[in-house]
């Protein structure tokens, strides 16, 4: 037999412990056995399964580390299975369906506690632990199996380090393992979405985003259990009932059980990702360009937007320091592989040392856009910039804009009215749409918004510095005198836009 086939076997053996279908045999439904094969034929070191919520992953994976743990042909002497989640409160599910799988309670022994869950096998040595996603916990660790449970859960900032410490781990034992399991991420940038197309096998079930969310179909396209399970079935359709009276139930349905890669929650974006991919284009640099400025410190990036309204195109370029390099600040900021696909790109430029000089990061920005008619930047840096203009020998007049509600208000309003009003053509950049996707907004209590800083619904990581220097930029365009030509949207577009 080979080693798919013992698991597959081991799992048929297994009874259903808890919920539906208690006290009966466990169930390896046609999608799980193509995923058993598919996941531990020979050659295969890294598998991937995505799937909706409720199909069953948390009993799957407790089945696969019970069947490394005491199957005849699978549990090898004194290996290591490891299950790595994002908190042990997590993890610790999948330890409590083992302990129910156990064929001989004895035969093993268990600790269990807050922060020490392990089974180990008194007669083969075999043990299997679950372990929160930090990278400490993996020191030292030679497993032959890891089973890698709910990524987009895992912290941001700790996914990459985590996810070469597992890999590092995992080559440490010839012929291991490493099965990443979970709901598909918010974001194509996010590690767990690269895997998909980066393991050598992955399975992922999940909607299409055309779909009609309210469908059966559409349910076992992302949850293809829902055949089998009528518990499962209504908990779909009482999550519909509720998605449709409700915008926030409706995108947790959209994330969760129909596994489309969205945010779980509705966020107050300061333009809808739909409308600003709509607004992308090629227009000309024609007319009077504008700059808006966004000075950054070590942390922060320093960005610079330009506007032309005459034609309507927008443009910016951000600048790093040196120190750290590019890979240390996307670890950091969980960014991934954007920063260096940007400085590829020329949309993210190297100044200084660790704060990017303003005076430098204005003569790139001078040669190539040109000599801007008026500069807008908020009143935080204000000496720095005019430093910075001195020092690169430009004479510009510089609008200076407090970034609370007074100021802000108005900006994020004429930024929003000239890209719904198809004035603004923004330039393709994968880092000011990055920058757009994090830019959030915040309103007071007459719902009156401005762009989030840190504490206000910015997440903590997030670089929203270009999407801060092109409100400024299109907003002094469209207080000195907008002229650009009105786009006619029509069909889905003009929908979109309207939202």
């Amino acid at each position: 037999m080979t080693l798919a086939a013992r698991i597959l076997a081991h799992l048929a053996g297994l009874t259903i412990q808890q919920g539906y279908g208690f006290g009966s045999p466990f169930p390896v439904w046609y999608r799980q056995r193509r995923f058993v094969r598919g996941a531990f034929r020979a050659g295969v070191k890294e598998a991937l399964l995505s799937v909706g919520r409720g199909a069953g992953k948390t009993t799957l994976v407790a089945g696969i580390a019970t069947a490394f743990l005491e199957a005849p042909g699978v549990a090898q002497p004194n290996a290591e299975i490891l299950i790595v989640a994002s908190s042990m409160e997590q993890g610790g599910l999948a330890f409590e369906h083992m302990l129910r799988f156990l064929s001989d309670r004895k035969a093993f022994r268990v600790q269990d506690s807050v922060n020490n869950m392990k089974i180990t096998a008194r007669e083969t040595g075999v043990k299997v632990r679950v372990l929160p996603a930090t990278p400490k916990a993996l020191h030292g660790a030679a497993p032959s199996l890891i089973i890698a449970d709910e990524l987009a859960q895992w912290q941001g900032t700790r996914i990459d380090r985590m996810l070469a410490a597992l890999r590092t781990s995992a080559g440490k034992v010839p012929g291991s393992r490493l099965i990443l399991f979970g709901t598909r991420a918010d974001t194509e940038l996010h590690p767990f979405e690269q895997a998909i197309h980066e393991v050598d096998y992955a399975q992922v079930h999940a909607a299409r985003l055309s779909d009609p969310p309210f469908q059966r179909r559409t349910w076992e396209r992302a949850n293809p259990s829902v055949k089998h399970n009528p518990i499962l079935l209504d908990a779909y359709r009482d999550g519909a009932r509720k998605a449709k009276r409700s915008p926030q139930s409706l995108q947790s349905f959209r994330a969760l059980r129909l596994n489309m890669g969205v945010p779980d929650t509705v966020e107050s974006y300061l333009i809808d990702p739909d409308v600003w991919e709509l607004a992308e284009g090629e227009a000309e640099a024609k007319g009077r360009v504008f700059f808006g400025v966004d000075l950054g410190s070590s942390a922060a990036a320093s960005a610079i937007a330009a506007y032309w309204p005459l034609t309507g195109r927008l443009e910016a370029i951000a600048a790093f320091g040196g120190v750290p390099d590019l890979r240390t600040r996307a670890i950091a900021d969980g960014a991934g592989e954007l920063y260096h696909v940007a400085e590829r790109r020329g949309e993210i430029v190297l100044l200084g040392e660790r704060v990017p000089p303003a005076w430098q990061l204005l003569k790139v920005a001078v040669r190539r856009y040109g000599n801007p008619v008026g500069i807008a930047c908020d009143t935080w840096r204000e000496a720095d910039l005019r430093d910075a203009l001195s020092s690169a020998g430009l004479h510009i007049p510089v609008d200076l804009r407090r970034q609370g509600f007074r100021d802000g208000v108005e900006d994020c309003r004429n930024f929003r009215n000239a890209i719904e009003g198809g004035k603004v053509t923004p330039f393709p950049s994968v880092f000011l749409t990055a920058c757009m996707s994090e830019a959030r907004t915040v309103s007071d209590a007459t719902g009156n918004r401005k762009l989030a800083k840190a504490g206000e619904g910015k997440r903590r990581q997030a670089r929203d510095d270009a999407a801060a220097a092109s409100i400024l930029a299109v907003s002094l365009g469209v207080r000195r005198g907008s002229t650009a030509p009105r786009k006619l949207y029509h069909g889905k577009v003009g929908a979109a836009l309207a939202l």
